[in-house]
């Protein structure tokens, strides 16, 4: 006989936010994966947006989104030779009915924004269609 015990996928993390795409963002067709048509978002000095594939390079064939810092995000005008980035980046993509999923911890890698907003936290970004939910956890550091 084998039993399963279960295991909290989260811990007493609530949901802060809900994020709706906004069209007064702009990241360039080709930055990190960024299509001409992708939905983009903004949260405390972070920029997301939709890619059709993992940046990573595994995982995922579709419906994924990208967390960038949004001061490496560069403008249309200055990509005439190519995109880098200087800053962390993270990205995550469904995987069965496992929704898309980036998670961040609040170190001296994000933008000030958020280690102010929430200083020893972890973030944890879930793709839910055209809308990302924001949950707020513990940095176990």
């Amino acid at each position: 006989v084998v039993g399963i015990l279960p295991v909290a996928v989260v811990d007493d993390a609530p949901q802060i936010a809900t994020l709706e795409p906004n069209p007064a963002v702009t990241v360039p067709t080709g930055f990190l994966g960024a299509g001409a048509s992708s939905a983009k978002y903004e949260f405390y000095g972070l920029t997301m947006f939709e890619t059709s594939s993992n940046v990573m390079g595994f995982g995922g064939g579709g419906d994924c989104f990208v967390a960038t810092l949004t001061s490496d995000v560069p403008q249309e005008e200055d990509v005439q030779g190519g995109f880098s980035t200087s800053g962390p980046f993270y990205s995550g993509c469904r995987v069965g009915n496992f929704p898309a999923t980036i998670t961040i911890a609040i170190d001296s890698a994000v933008p000030p924004e958020l280690r102010t907003q929430f200083p020893d936290g972890a973030l944890q970004f879930v793709k839910d269609g055209d809308r990302i939910g924001v949950f707020l956890g513990e940095n176990g550091d």
